[in-house]
């Protein structure tokens, strides 16, 4: 009995474990919104000091063994392109900081961007040859970045446009056909009316 038993738990290890290699091998890859090219951070200065003046550049710090980036990157910003239709990795650069983390050097992050934590957003603007911060959105460990966050962020950068959408619906509602001075009068009976049609109203005899 006990041989039994032990085969049947040794046929479904095995069972399972077979599954797991299986889903393993044929996992669909998750399509990162953003490129999967990323920007090195040790050459992001020379990078972007060899833009030409006023040139502006939207900026991603991402870690690849951080949770919270691979949620910005694989969930948030596909909310993000499916509201506004918006190709993001067209507009958003990622630069990979994973060895900063690594060598627990992110403290670089706010020495050279004003950047407390990651994974988070940043407008630069070549200024004189100088990548100027014109203004960021950090990922805050006690209230994670939301899809509003992200699309505001975006909007008043001038990279998205939300206001069409809020446009149309008013146009919508001004194109609602409302009756006309002259067919509220005419549907309405006047006083005068009322009071000529009770005139040659017989009276009872009394």
């Amino acid at each position: 009995m006990l041989k039994k038993i032990m085969f049947t738990l040794l046929t479904l290890i095995l069972i399972m474990s077979g599954a797991v290699i299986l889903y393993r091998i044929f996992e669909p890859e998750t399509q990162s919104t953003v490129t999967s090219a990323k920007l090195d951070y040790d050459s992001l200065y020379e990078y972007l000091t060899s833009s030409s003046e006023g040139s502006a550049h939207y900026l991603l710090f991402v870690s690849e063994e951080s949770i919270d980036s691979q949620y910005v990157l694989d969930s948030l910003l596909s909310s993000v392109q499916s509201d506004t239709g918006t190709q993001i990795g067209r507009i958003i650069e990622a630069v990979d900081i994973t060895e900063l983390e690594r060598s627990m050097r992110t403290y670089k992050l706010k020495e050279d961007w004003g950047l407390t934590y990651y994974p988070s957003f940043l407008a630069v603007e070549i200024q004189d040859g100088v990548p100027v911060v014109q203004s960021s959105l950090e990922w805050n460990p006690d209230a994670p970045l939301s899809v509003e966050q992200v699309e505001e962020w975006l909007e008043d950068n001038g990279l998205i446009n939300r206001k069409n959408e809020r446009v149309d619906v008013q146009e919508l509602t001004l194109e609602t056909p409302t009756p006309s001075p002259a067919a509220e009068a005419s549907a309405l009976p006047t006083a005068e009316a009322e009071a000529e049609a009770a005139s040659q109203t017989p009276q009872a005899e009394q």
